[in-house]
This record gives C-alpha cells, sequence and structure tokens, in this order.
C-alpha cells in the first residue's frame, strides 16, 4: 500500500480518463448547441454526439461514485 504522500498509479489512470471524458464531453455539447451560447441544433437528443454525451455521463458516474 502506498504511502498517503505516494501516488497511487491507479488514482492517475482515474484522474486522466476523468480529464479526457470530461473534455470531450464539454466539445461534444459545445457542437450541438448545448453549452455556451445555448442554441441547440435541432433534435440534438437524436444526435450521435447526444447519444455519446449520456455514455460519458455514465462512466464518469462509475469513475466517481
Amino acid at each position: 500500500m502506498p504511502a498517503k504522500n505516494e501516488a497511487d498509479p491507479k488514482e492517475g489512470k482515474r484522474e486522466s480518463e476523468l480529464e479526457k471524458l470530461i473534455k470531450e464531453k464539454i466539445e461534444l455539447s459545445r457542437k450541438i448547441g448545448i453549452v455556451g451560447e445555448y442554441q441547440p441544433v435541432e433534435n440534438y437528443k437524436e444526435t450521435k454526439e447526444y447519444k455519446r454525451i449520456e455514455e460519458i455521463d455514465l462512466r464518469l458516474w462509475e469513475l466517481v461514485k
């Protein structure tokens, strides 16, 4: 077991996956207009970007719970 001041390799991996997913979610959200200036594309909930955002949300929940 690593000492408290030593980094846990698993934690580092989880953080980078977390950061990657958050960045991807923001990019996709901007692309379909639901972040920033709220101007959603028509039927945005039917887009592949929105479906990917839902997948990301599930994975983010698994990472932070």
